[in-house]
């Protein structure tokens, strides 16, 4: 399983690897600093690619595409729509945490909570069941 970060502040993706680390949690990470470079990622790696495992955690206040921006993208998208997808980010607003759940969100955690994050997260790693995304034999990715 590999998990994709979407954040654009180098701090905040080293306070997530850290936590990581503090929870002894160690799966691969790929990151993207806005949502139009995740949705890429998504696509080349995970759809097209190889890959297939992901958990994706979501910054929503970023330049270029921002995280709202990038749910709405993925869950009309019918190869990316299934994917878990966890926001962690410094807004505490209720109409962000709203927005993020009517998008499915797995869940809402704000970066002064990332050790609750990462207590959620290592049942994931360790056996919950998550959907994959895999080639057709038409070459178009279709959700199993």
């Amino acid at each position: 399983m590999t998990f994709v970060l979407v954040e654009d502040d180098e701090l905040d993706m080293e306070v997530f690897r850290r936590a990581l680390r503090k929870h002894k949690i160690s799966q691969e990470i790929r990151v993207a600093k806005d949502g139009g470079e995740a949705i890429k990622l998504l696509r080349e790696e995970f759809v097209d690619g190889a890959r297939r495992d992901f958990i994706v955690f979501l910054d929503l206040n970023m330049a270029g595409m921002n995280g709202h921006e990038f749910l709405d993208e993925i869950r009309s998208d019918p190869d990316l729509k299934v994917a878990v997808v966890f926001v962690l980010t410094t807004s505490e607003h209720e109409r962000d945490l709203r927005l993020a759940y009517e998008k499915n969100v797995a869940g809402y955690f704000t970066k002064g909570n990332i050790d609750y994050l990462m207590q959620a997260i290592k049942p994931y790693v360790d056996g919950v069941a998550l959907p994959r995304v895999s080639n057709d034999e038409n070459g178009r990715g279709k959700t199993q």
